[in-house]
């Protein structure tokens, strides 16, 4: 299951893995393991992609049009937004 648009949103701006990695201060690596989804960002990383690639972080998630995405999919994207925006706002819980 895809999460992150990234390949996507990277292909439309015309920017490579080593240009979006020097932009974010981080290795191509990690731009390689982040598209192909073998590590997610962490929160402040997503923001800064989301930067670099002149897009709103909620676009980061997006699918594209015409595509399906199931109600399971939907609800851990919330999830996992909810956990970054808790992290960011100082208040780290077991709960989520």
């Amino acid at each position: 299951m895809e999460i992150l648009r990234l390949k996507q949103l990277m292909n439309l701006k015309g920017i490579s893995r080593d240009e979006l990695a020097t932009k974010v201060g981080v290795s191509m690596t990690t731009i390689s393991n982040i598209s192909s989804e073998k590590n997610l960002p962490t929160i402040n990383l997503l923001l800064q992609l989301a930067e670099a690639l002149d897009v709103d972080v909620r676009e980061m998630f997006v699918p594209t049009k015409g595509t399906s995405i199931a109600q399971s999919e939907i609800e851990e994207a919330k999830s996992f937004i909810e956990k970054g925006l808790m992290i960011l706002e100082g208040n780290k819980t077991d709960k989520v």
